[in-house]
């Protein structure tokens, strides 16, 4: 394999040997042998108009396929263009592989044209950042990158290599040693957490996207089906089991349904698994008796706390005998009911709400709906039932703004069958509306519908609360339907409820790029239940 290959040779091949399909990117000085190594090779590189879209493509990509989302950039102003999507993937423990050249070896440190410390930067947001200044280092390093990958430790990885080193030649005698990660299970752990559920007579599973992650869904499945504990999930994990089937209680944590509320609330055994247990997350735990199952040490939140790979954790435990949860739990839990729907208000422009209502009436198993940060998110996660994981994509724990545009472009080459709708407010789509002529180029079945209300919203409401002035918060926006038009996108104004549902219907079938702008009212969203 490494015969005469120089290093970004190397680089490439061993991206397509670990399956990767796609690179979302931006060429530059300093990445010009690996965009060389690129164009020979079978990986298909999409071409996005800024690098914080490629990181949100790449972002959207492993969040629903599970693999490393990889993306790449030049030095310099490339590489910290990527830091706003590099740090989303962070906070939500995203699989991405980042790639970034960077000037000569022996130019480091010189204050020269586009030098800049660029793992220092990227070192608190990544789970590692390397220095690959030799062909025997970037070898090791993208071996221990994919490693990583196999035993089930999921993040952010960085690998930033010297201009003068992507076109040596590799060392062919050069040998790479990696060390074990993450240990086996205990079987010791395993008993210790049959004999809590044993023992448990209100026993409930938060479930995270590291299941997905780890490639785990079948065995969490049969764990499920043979213990029948009810299942709540954190955000990033909706929809892993059916939203519509009884045992998945839907969301956890501040926006929890009643039920996942009130199990949370009354279980006397919580399995974590896959999840970081953020604070957002664990608002309703009550019981001290928690088993965390997660590959991220830095995030054990728990005394009961196993450091291994929930796929090997959750085959073992498939293997032993485990008591089937009473009946009664389960019927107590569903008896709760769910929280009344916000009844809707009569307003001059279009109810926010009835919009995403309305958008939300055309889910079925080929769409995948995207949004952003502000006050959209908040409809999307109340009037949803995800039918499959990841079928409702969010930036999450950072929450930028300028997310759903370029991840719905990630998302339609992750789901080649599927529409996916992103859904950017005014101000969140002005953030990266550039991507709008990646999704015409690509051809993309992509509907983008702007809710704008001409303001950022969610920051009105947080002065209006605080009996603050409004301040900085009005916007003048553009002619969207007319922005659309000069990236020839087909895109209409739209100013009913009919018209929308109607203009859905036509742009799903269709399957070609479409943008629909509505004006909403300015409307504050409800806080969480405290019920």
């Amino acid at each position: 394999m490494t015969n005469n290959m120089n290093v970004a040779e190397y680089l490439v091949k061993k991206l397509e040997d670990e399956g990767v399909k796609y690179v979302f990117g931006l060429p530059g000085e300093q990445v010009l042998h690996i965009y060389e190594a690129l164009r020979k090779s079978k990986i298909k590189h999409i071409l996005v108009k800024h690098e914080q879209a490629a990181v949100h493509a790449a972002d959207a990509y492993a969040r629903i396929t599970g693999e490393y989302g990889v993306c790449i950039a030049t030095a310099g102003p490339g590489a910290m263009n990527m830091v706003m999507g590099v740090s989303t993937a962070y906070k939500d423990n995203v699989p991405l592989l980042v790639i970034t050249g960077d000037v000569k070896k022996n130019e480091k440190g010189s204050d020269c044209f586009q030098d800049i410390d660029i793992n220092g930067v990227f070192k608190p947001i990544t789970l590692k950042s390397f220095y690959s200044n030799s062909p025997e280092k970037l070898m090791t390093n993208i071996e221990e990158v994919f490693n990583n990958k196999k035993c089930g430790i999921n993040g952010p990885f960085h690998i930033n290599i010297a201009k003068d080193i992507q076109n040596k030649t590799l060392d062919v005698d050069h040998r790479v040693i990696i060390k074990k990660k993450i240990n086996t299970p205990l079987q010791l752990s395993i008993q210790d957490t049959i004999k809590c559920i044993d023992e448990s007579e209100r026993p409930l599973i938060i479930a995270g996207s590291g299941i997905i992650y780890a490639d785990a869904m079948n065995e969490f499945y049969e764990f499920v089906e043979k213990t029948q504990i009810p299942v709540t999930t954190t955000f990033h994990a909706r929809g892993i089991i059916n939203e519509k089937e009884d045992i998945n209680l839907g969301m956890t944590g501040i926006r929890a349904t009643k039920q996942a509320k009130y199990a949370t609330e009354h279980a006397d055994l919580i399995i974590a698994l896959g999840t970081r247990l953020c604070d957002r997350t664990t608002a309703h735990i009550n019981c001290d008796n928690v088993i965390q199952v997660n590959t991220n040490q830095e995030h054990q939140k728990v005394e009961q706390f196993y450091h291994n790979d929930v796929k090997k954790f959750l085959q073992l435990l498939n293997d032993k005998e485990i008591k089937q949860t009473n009946p009664k739990w389960y019927k107590r839990i569903l008896s709760q009911g769910d929280y009344p729907k916000n009844k809707l208000t009569k307003t001059e422009l279009l109810n926010q709400e009835e919009v995403v209502r309305t958008i939300l009436s055309k889910q079925d198993e080929n769409i995948t709906f995207i949004y952003d940060a502000g006050q959209t998110p908040t409809y999307f996660t109340v009037d949803s039932k995800p039918q499959r994981h990841s079928q409702l994509l969010f930036s999450g724990g950072y929450g930028p703004m300028g997310y759903s545009i370029p991840a719905s472009i990630g998302a339609s080459f992750a789901r080649e069958n599927d529409v996916i709708i992103a859904c950017p407010g005014d101000g969140s789509a002005q953030m990266t509306i550039e991507e709008l002529a990646v999704i015409n180029t690509y051809k993309l079945p992509i509907i983008i519908v702007i809710i704008d209300n001409q303001l950022l919203g969610i920051i009105k409401q947080w002065q209006d609360m605080a009996e603050y002035p409004n301040y900085q918060v009005k916007l003048e926006n553009p002619d969207f339907v007319q922005l659309a038009h000069a990236y020839n996108i087909k895109a209409d104004e739209v100013t009913t409820i009919q018209q929308l549902s109607d203009k859905l219907d036509e742009a799903i079938k269709n399957k070609r790029p479409y943008l629909i702008h509505l004006n909403v009212a300015d409307q504050h969203i409800p806080l969480p239940n405290k019920d």
